[in-house]
């Protein structure tokens, strides 16, 4: 089973431009805090991740103790868990907060936000990536800050767990060409509008975001903890595949053990070890996540929920669905309705 494909079909990924930067030298802006994101982006989302594509010149990044980072044109960085950082065309200019510049975004049109001291022009996309439901195994193990970078037709990933940079060459060839097109292709659908060009832009950061988890996975070192880790190694990823392809089974670990050729306790210790959970609390995290997706996206009834996803009564599902999320499905699917009407 494809689990990561079907985590970000479950969590409804999306992606949006929202505008696009045309500065001049000097010129610095800092970004609002991961609090404020989902309420000024797109309300209702529960995790919001950013990136910026440079297109012309280039501009240096700091994101807390990572930096002072230079990006070039055609770099693409992205900002996993949506961290507060600062773009700058040099060291020490003064950043101004995004939002007294860029007061109204909207996810539904780019804009052209203009800013500066009228020297030299750089300019960048901005955009972001958003889920209804935030996948804490993903985007915890995923790095602090991402770099493409494009090199003599190579990609280069440059990635930075706190203190921790490491780089790697993730393409070549053809998959590098296709890289480099797609993001010229990019950055100049976001310099004109017409007929589908939303979606378009949509659809593209989507693809790209995923093409980065692909080289992420391929490129995480054996030392590395996390749920990405945890799906690349081949025992503990196939205990995450069968979870996610019989959710309702009654799994136990040692069941689980015996599918994947490994003894209980040493199944237990690595599982929590790579993910951060056992495996029947991993189970009953993602059975929340396909609980809300039903709610929100059928109008099948509580008890027909209840036993997709593994609960042999209604009542048992409700306990368990109040535990996780904070309370009662029907309360939640009545809510999450009113407020998507509401944002509409």
């Amino acid at each position: 089973m494809d689990v990561l494909s079907e985590v970000l079909r479950v969590v409804r990924l999306s992606g949006v431009v929202h505008f696009r930067a045309d500065f001049s030298r000097p010129w610095a802006i800092i970004t609002s805090p991961p609090e404020m994101l989902t309420s000024r982006l797109i309300p209702g989302a529960e995790s919001v991740t950013p990136f910026h594509v440079v297109t012309v010149a280039g501009c240096i990044v700091t994101c807390g103790k990572i930096g002072p980072i230079k990006l070039e044109v055609g770099d693409v960085i992205v900002i996993p868990r949506g961290d507060q950082h600062v773009l700058t065309s040099d060291p020490g200019v003064i950043p101004v907060p995004i939002k007294d510049i860029y007061q109204k975004p909207s996810a539904q049109n780019v804009a052209v936000v203009r800013h500066g001291g009228g020297g030299e022009p750089a300019s960048f996309v901005c955009g972001f990536l958003h889920a209804d439901q935030r996948f804490a195994p993903l985007l915890e193990s995923l790095p602090q800050l991402l770099v493409v970078r494009t090199r003599e037709n190579t990609i280069l990933l440059e990635t930075f767990f706190g203190d921790e940079r490491s780089e790697m060459q993730v393409a070549e060839g053809s998959e590098a060409a296709w890289w480099i097109s797609t993001v010229q292709y990019f950055s100049g659908e976001a310099s004109r509008s017409g007929p589908g060009n939303h979606a378009v832009l949509a659809r593209l950061s989507e693809l790209l975001f995923m093409e980065i988890m692909r080289w992420q996975l391929r490129s995480l070192s054996e030392e590395r903890a996390g749920w990405l880790a945890g799906l690349n190694d081949p025992q503990i990823g196939r205990v995450i595949a069968l979870l996610h392809a019989e959710p309702a089974h009654a799994w136990t670990v040692d069941e689980l053990a015996d599918r994947v050729g490994m003894s209980r306790a040493a199944l237990a210790k690595r599982f929590v070890d790579l993910v951060g959970d056992s495996p029947i609390q991993y189970l009953s995290g993602w059975r929340m996540h396909l609980a809300r997706q039903l709610l929100r996206e059928s109008t099948l009834s509580m008890g027909e929920i209840a036993e997709r996803v593994g609960y042999e009564s209604e009542a048992a599902f409700n306990r368990a669905f109040r535990r996780e999320v904070g309370s009662p499905p029907a309360t939640w699917r009545r809510e999450d309705a009113s407020a998507a009407a509401a944002a509409t």
